[in-house]
């Protein structure tokens, strides 16, 4: 039977991605905030991590789209040849 989500405010949602998140990066120095993890019910916090995990990924791909596309701009108009067609609305240079 697939796990239903709780009806969780955002709030909710974020301070546990939070809880979560700061545990992954001082787990080793700072271990107070497990407690309170550890309070939350165990399928909640799986699902907290995937929705985190996937707001990551989306993240990482809108900046590796514009980052791409930067990369194309600048590179388009160091090796401009001069023969390619004007863009839509655009009209054409007349000599």
């Amino acid at each position: 039977m697939a796990a239903t989500t709780p009806d969780l405010p955002l709030w909710a949602w974020n301070l546990i991605i939070a809880i979560q998140s700061y545990e992954d990066q001082h787990s080793s120095t700072h271990t107070c905030l497990q407690q309170v993890l550890t309070a939350v019910p165990e399928d909640v916090r799986h699902q907290a991590e995937g929705i985190s995990s996937y707001v990551r990924k989306a993240s990482g791909d809108e900046l590796a789209a514009k980052v791409t596309k930067r990369w194309d701009d600048i590179f388009g108009s160091f090796f401009a040849t001069g023969d390619t067609e004007p863009a839509e609305g655009e009209t054409e240079p007349t000599p």
